[in-house]
């Protein structure tokens, strides 16, 4: 078994996760994605893309990371979650309280 995945906890996280209210703003490189499309309705379209998202993420009072965007999900009453995976560990943004 993968030692990484071995020491993964809840959900399969392998580093914890401390709660922030820091505002945080999330830029996009410009560019175009094209991939495979697996299905279509009158409402949307689901494809797949070998294929990165470069995002720079600006957390307040901490500064700037790069990273790659991995999931953006509805939360419902238009809102979205979304979540970066940092390009580097960056243990100095995580407050140790």
């Amino acid at each position: 078994m993968d030692e990484r995945k071995a020491k993964a906890g809840i959900e399969g996280r392998v580093a914890p996760r401390v709660d922030i209210e820091s505002e945080v703003t999330i830029a996009f490189a410009a560019g175009a994605i094209a991939g495979s499309g697996q299905n279509l309705s009158v409402q949307g379209v689901f494809f797949t893309a070998d294929a990165s998202l470069p995002v720079t993420v600006h957390i307040a009072g901490r500064g700037d990371v790069r990273g790659q965007l991995v999931r953006l999900e509805s939360m419902g009453d238009g809102r979205i979650g979304i979540a970066v995976r940092f390009d580097e560990a960056h243990p100095a943004l995580v407050p140790t309280n």
